[in-house]
């Protein structure tokens, strides 16, 4: 389960890194790496939903360190940082579990 967790942190970091194309390749990142990180780690049933809960709390805590310290959305204080690192980190959790289930689903005999 760590590797497929390394797995999709690292396609999820390449995918907002690049520029002009985290625009495009950001918002669909989790759930292609819920898809590659689930084929690494052959994960299955409810390991699925912990695949889903460890990738975002690795990017939660990069997520909140960026936005508060390199003023993304201006002078913002922790709380809204919280914030919108929760609400970013919720949608990681939930597309890299839809790409970890529909691996499941396609990978099943």
């Amino acid at each position: 389960m760590l590797l497929s967790v390394t797995i999709s942190f690292i396609i999820i970091l390449v995918s907002a890194v690049i520029p002009i194309v985290h625009f495009i390749a950001f918002p669909i990142s989790p759930f292609i790496a819920g898809f590659i990180g689930a084929s690494f780690g052959n994960i299955d049933n409810e390991k699925i939903v912990y695949f889903g809960i460890l990738s975002s709390l690795c990017l939660f805590f990069p997520l909140l360190i960026i936005l508060k310290y390199t003023n993304t959305f201006g002078e913002i204080g922790w709380g809204y940082s919280i914030l919108i690192s929760l609400l970013l980190s919720g949608y990681i959790w939930f597309g890299s579990t839809i790409g970890g289930l529909i691996k499941f689903w396609t990978s099943r005999d």
